[in-house]
């Protein structure tokens, strides 16, 4: 889950984690802007696939009324184009305007070759959507004055044992800093260590061995850092984060179908299956368990369980039937503030793009104020919200595919059609390659055999244990013949193949896995003293010194 920061004038990223990045830490429409650094979605209708041809287009660009009336007219076959051009199992969608839900609707299936369509109610995971969520939970925390506590105190008041690489850093980080991702933690910190087994508790007393960028002066997206600075918070109020989620949020807005357990998730009779594309049919997954991580990438919850939560966001913190708000009007202003620049101008007088607490923040050409958040998990999910606070507007969709670009895409082209009673592109094709996975040098070279390679050494001199201050011990076996390594607290064990001389190969695998990756043995005389991971190897931290 799921850093150079992912955004930039091209999809040039050049590992797997940036383009994670990208999807997951964009906002809605505002990926195409975030990539061509423009800030906003085109100005004017262009003709295109999807464009829609009428003698009323306006390039006024202006959100009103008669322009969601019309896009709403249109959704069910942007909807069902998107989904028929992709294949995805199951779609949800929910629009509210003006403190009405306008649009809730269910299509397709919640688990591929199972009976059962999707509907309303149906759950899914959030994947990173879990982030504005989660900021709002606390918003209403400090709404209600539960403790005396603050979005600027640091983790280490409710968390004495909490420390980051420069002790410094690690006594004044605060939850502030965790939730806009200015800690100075690399980007995705952690995240690996999910794949091999450890836990939530455990990934995030090892945030400590982490190089640090400057303080305050970077953004670098950390599931990790983000759950930490959530689950201080809670400690402070003396709940559990899901129980402070349930409190401050899901009950008072009857949010029946939506938490951070996933075992209420598995318990759920109207539940979304994870999908990936596995030569030409969806393999369903109903394994993925995002506990540790819970505040970043955890939720579950259902479209109409989301209209209620932007429900209470458009209508300034307030809800139906509730005397006092939500959340309160500071409490909103403070999260849609921007706090970190996402990415800079591309050009002189340009503009930038922002991150609030856990929300991505843009303005458009017409200026209002766009907040938005993306979410994926390779396992399967793909989801976005965004909202116009000023317009009283806000849109979720939800799949149950790994992320081929369609929440995103459904979501800028229902814009589109209310700004401007037309597409401005086929937001499909742009999308889709930018969200894909790319391929990894590794995976282009040990795809193909070695030119001319050399053996290796007899491979019992690659046995052992290679201990890894970050990762842990990985011991080498050889086992009929042929070598292998085991790593992390779930004793994954990963053949090894002879490339050429003593580098090996292996497939990764996990929510983070990259394809195929390096592993070097290091024998500077006639021992092998070391060996480097090549996919573990971001930030130095992927090589194991020989015990």
């Amino acid at each position: 889950m799921a850093h150079d920061d992912g955004q930039g004038s091209a999809p040039t990223a050049a590992t797997g984690m940036a383009r994670r990045t990208l999807l997951r830490g964009l906002g809605a429409a505002g990926v195409g802007a975030a990539i061509t650094g423009t800030g906003s979605t085109a100005a004017a209708p262009a003709p295109g696939p999807r464009a829609v041809a009428s003698a009323t287009s306006t390039a006024s660009g202006q959100i009103t009324a008669e322009g969601v009336t019309r896009a709403l007219a249109v959704l069910d076959d942007i909807v069902k184009k998107d989904k028929a051009a992709t294949s995805v199992p199951g779609i949800a969608v929910a629009v509210v305007y003006e403190g009405q839900v306008r649009y809730l609707k269910g299509l397709g299936e919640r688990q591929a070759g199972v009976v059962g369509d999707v509907d309303v109610d149906t759950v899914f995971q959030l994947a990173s959507v879990s982030k504005p969520l989660s900021s709002t939970v606390i918003a209403a925390a400090l709404t209600r004055r539960l403790a005396k506590v603050d979005w600027n105190d640091t983790l280490q008041t409710f968390r004495p044992g909490f420390t980051l690489a420069d002790a410094w850093v690690g006594q004044h980080v605060t939850v502030a800093d965790m939730f806009s991702h200015r800690s100075g933690l690399p980007d995705h910190a952690g995240d690996l260590l999910e794949d091999l087994g450890y836990t939530g508790e455990q990934i995030i007393s090892k945030l400590a061995l982490y190089p640090l960028a400057r303080f305050r002066d970077n953004y670098a997206y950390t599931n990790y850092g983000l759950t930490a600075g959530a689950q201080a918070f809670a400690t402070a109020t003396g709940r559990s984060w899901q129980d402070l989620a349930r409190e401050m949020i899901f009950a008072p807005l009857g949010m029946s179908s939506t938490s951070y357990s996933f075992a209420d998730l598995q318990a759920s009779k109207n539940r979304a299956a994870l999908h990936t594309l596995v030569n030409g049919q969806w393999k369903p997954d109903l394994g993925a368990n995002n506990d540790g991580q819970a505040p970043a990438g955890g939720a579950n919850s259902s479209v109409r369980d989301l209209a209620r939560w932007l429900t209470m966001l458009i209508s300034g913190g307030g809800f139906p039937g509730l005397q006092a708000p939500v959340v309160d009007v500071p409490g909103l202003q403070t999260i849609w503030r921007p706090n970190n620049v996402t990415h800079g101008p591309e050009e002189l007088g340009g503009r930038a793009s922002f991150y609030g607490l856990g929300w991505n923040v843009d303005y458009e050409d017409t200026g209002e104020l766009r907040l938005g958040h993306s979410g994926g998990f390779g396992r399967g999910a793909s989801t976005v919200i965004t909202v116009y606070p000023s317009k009283k507007l806000a849109i979720a969709v939800l799949t149950n595919s790994d992320p081929r670009g369609v929440p995103e895409a459904i979501a800028a082209e229902f814009v589109d059609i209310v700004r401007y009673n037309a597409s401005t592109r086929d937001w499909l094709a742009f999308l889709a390659p930018i969200v894909a996975e790319p391929v990894t040098p590794d995976q282009t070279k040990y795809s193909k055999p070695a030119v001319n390679p050399t053996p290796a050494r007899n491979l019992g001199a690659y046995v052992g244990t290679y201990p890894n201050r970050v990762y842990g011990d990985l011991t080498v076996s050889l086992r009929d013949g042929a070598l292998s390594f085991t790593v992390g607290p779930a004793g994954k064990r990963f053949p090894l193949t002879h490339y050429s001389g003593d580098e090996f190969y292996f497939q990764t695998t996990g929510e983070n896995a990259s394809g195929f990756s390096g592993a070097l043995f290091a024998a500077p005389r006639t021992k092998v003293l070391s060996l480097t991971i090549n996919a573990w190897n971001r930030d130095k931290l992927g090589v194991f010194t020989r015990r």
